[in-house]
């Protein structure tokens, strides 16, 4: 009897041990990779960083910094609006410099909406811009004062009437 208890006592340790070492081998399998995001003019704020074939993604900060745990063989993609995007196979390194290159050509194909970013041809409401030129024209104090009748459909409307109190657009 006590041998047999003692077998059984065995093959569990044994059984545990190597469900262990196999999820901590595939806990190996990813690292953790950081880096900076930079362009001609400096760090690219607000640049997306996503493990290519997932959905884990990152924003780099406003130093063009990021981090993120991605596979030891995966591959990176960065881009943001303006640039042209890149995707970088993660090697032996665990930090990296991406220096994106601009692409005006897409630039110009974007719209910046109220809830997010749209191509031009895709975009079924209107769109309204106001020019900086515009903007300095008005001698005003504040942006959203600027704003003011510039565009059809945008409604300013002061909240109260003491100054530099905040408005509604």
């Amino acid at each position: 009897m006590m041998k047999r208890l003692t077998l059984k006592h065995l093959m569990v340790i044994v059984l545990m041990s190597l469900s262990l070492l196999i999820s901590l081998s595939s806990y190996a399998q990813t690292r953790q990779i950081s880096g900076t995001v930079t362009s001609t003019d400096g760090p690219l704020p607000g640049a997306t960083v996503v493990v290519k074939g997932t959905k884990t993604g990152v924003i780099t900060d406003p130093n063009g910094k990021f981090s993120i745990s991605a596979p030891a063989n995966g591959t990176l993609v960065i881009s943001i609006v303006g640039y042209d995007s890149q995707e970088l196979t993660i090697g032996q390194a665990n930090t990296y410099e991406v220096k994106l290159v601009t692409n005006v050509s897409a630039l110009s194909e974007i719209v910046v909406i109220g809830y997010g970013t749209a191509r031009r041809k895709d975009l079924t409401g209107s769109v309204s811009s106001v020019s900086s030129e515009q903007v300095a024209k008005v001698p005003v104090t504040a942006l959203d004062q600027a704003l003011q009748g510039r565009s059809s459909g945008v409604q300013v409307t002061n909240n109260d009437g003491a100054p530099g109190s905040g408005v509604t657009v």
